[in-house]
């Protein structure tokens, strides 16, 4: 269980075409050993450790601008619960597969 979970949004200023600085936050992150899942405006990652997570954070967002992007913006939203959180699994199941036509 959980006890901190860290959403990033990682938006090259250049626009929404501009995907290169993205994926090298994205690649960061893979490589950082934590729980993850890239969504469509976002990826969430969790861990036992806040600071870890914002480290884990700012790394992304330094490997995003090192792609030579003219400006990165980064947004973070961090959860922390010392008792322990549900996994972003849990908490997003009852919700998963479920489309409208």
């Amino acid at each position: 269980m959980p006890r901190a979970t860290l959403a990033i949004q990682v938006q090259s200023l250049a626009g929404c075409d501009d995907l290169e600085p993205i994926n090298a936050a994205i690649e960061l992150i893979q490589q950082a050993g934590f729980n993850y899942e890239v969504g469509s405006l976002e990826t969430t990652i969790e861990g036992d450790d806040a600071g870890e997570l914002m480290q884990v954070a700012i790394d992304a967002h330094r490997a995003a601008i090192a792609k030579g992007a003219d400006a990165i913006q980064s947004n973070i939203r961090l959860l922390e619960r010392p008792s322990g959180l549900d996994t972003m699994r849990e908490r997003v199941a009852p919700y998963r597969n479920q489309t409208t036509e």
